[in-house]
């Protein structure tokens, strides 16, 4: 299955090159360094080593009459662990541009839960936001969504979808998605939701964020919570307030810190790159760094990454990272 989504991914990239159509051919790799200074887990405490964090490469065409497509694909390294990058399709859609400002989306796409969040944080090579750290959210669902923005700066999406991320469909529940925002100038502010049924479980989630940008950087605080009921069992819910500040110290270079902070213990442990016994632990983190741009398409960061508990026995967790973003487009095209 591996082998086959990367030789359609290198057939897409040569049929369209090959006649000159591609309207959009780019991506970008995360390679990084890491050291996994102290962990809970003895396994993986003195670790350290190179892995690429993910591989975006995506094709983008306009099909005429206000219509375009996207595809994207993203390859991931196994975390801690032996294995190769793991492919798979991240965005595949059609999007029709309305008038007002708005458009309509079908397929696989972004929902509202915090993808403008996620662009105002502007670091997620360094790390997801916090509803998608967390697992309050997911970053992609099956569906169809209205979008829009008004001369005025109201930001609105409203989504409908299957509730299965970018995975294929296995009950008869959905979710619906809701946005309202403000953008203009400087100032950001977001209020978004959604209600979904998955399985047997009904699932809601509520966000609020507030931002300011300017030639010093930017900076925003935002609080999320989701909810969670199934018949006969006790609800589940959780909070978490995230804030993060991201300051310019010159042309080429910005240093940036967040904090999220958990407010309960009704949280899903974390895998991945940065484990987390969040599920019985009230957890803290920590990012702090240096961004620095190389050169246009290449960024290189040195990050710290501390993850503790409050009121637990449980030491904290130190990761030593040493990040790039590298960028890359086609030069075929129109």
């Amino acid at each position: 299955m591996k082998k086959n989504l990367i030789i359609v991914m290198v057939l897409v990239v040569f049929v369209f090159t090959s006649f000159g159509t591609a309207d959009d051919l780019k991506g970008y790799i995360i390679p990084e360094y890491y050291i996994v200074a102290d962990q809970n887990n003895d396994d993986l405490s003195g670790q350290h080593g190179f892995w690429i964090r993910r591989i975006y490469f995506g094709y983008n065409t306009r099909l005429g009459d206000g219509w375009s497509a996207r595809v994207r694909f993203e390859m991931n390294s196994s975390a801690f662990e032996e294995g190769s990058l793991v492919p798979y399709i991240k965005n595949a859609h059609l999007k029709k541009s309305l008038k007002g400002g708005m458009s309509l989306l079908i397929g696989i796409i972004e929902p509202p839960s915090f993808s403008k969040v996620e662009k105002f944080w502007g670091l997620r090579y360094i790390e997801k936001t916090a509803p998608d750290f967390w697992k309050q959210s997911s970053s992609r669902d099956f569906g169809v969504a209205l979008d829009g923005k008004t001369s005025g700066g109201v930001v609105y999406t409203i989504m409908y979808g299957n509730y299965g991320s970018n995975k294929g469909e296995d009950n008869s529940g959905k979710g619906v998605y809701g946005r309202l925002g403000y953008e203009k100038n400087n100032l950001y502010l977001e209020a978004n939701v959604h209600f979904a049924g998955d399985g047997s479980k009904d699932n809601s989630f509520y966000h609020l964020f507030g931002g300011l940008k300017g030639g010093w950087g930017r900076a925003g605080v935002g609080y999320s919570s989701y909810i969670e009921k199934e018949e006969g069992e006790d609800d589940f819910s959780n909070g978490i307030i995230s804030a993060f500040g991201v300051f310019k110290i010159g042309k080429k270079y910005e240093v940036f810190g967040r904090y999220d902070l958990l407010d309960d213990l009704n949280h899903k442990d974390v895998s991945g790159y940065i484990p987390v016994q969040a599920g019985s632990n009230k957890a803290r983190m920590l990012i702090a760094g240096l961004n620095m741009k190389v050169i246009k398409n290449i960024k290189f960061s040195p990050n710290v990454k501390y993850v503790y508990y409050q009121n637990s026995d449980l030491k904290g967790d130190l990761y030593f990272n040493l990040t790039a973003k590298v960028s890359f487009k086609s030069i075929f095209g129109k």
